[in-house]
């Protein structure tokens, strides 16, 4: 079965903003969202993933899912 292309995932594309100093985490790309200067967590159990903000360190939950 072969997956589907990037061009094909309905993904809300909304920048997001770190909810303490307002920095943008997100944003909108060429071909999808962009994550920022940001480390990048993801949580072994959901798959989710969270953005810390490089400007206060506040971890973001970003629109990020790891599927193997």
């Amino acid at each position: 079965m072969a997956k589907p292309a990037a061009a094909e995932l309905a993904l809300p594309v909304e920048p997001r903003r770190c909810p303490t100093c307002r920095t943008k985490i997100v944003v909108p790309g060429e071909q999808g969202l962009v994550v920022k200067n940001s480390i990048l967590r993801v949580s072994a159990a959901t798959g989710h993933a969270s953005a810390k903000c490089p400007r206060c360190k506040t971890w973001v939950e970003v629109p990020l899912t790891y599927c193997e």
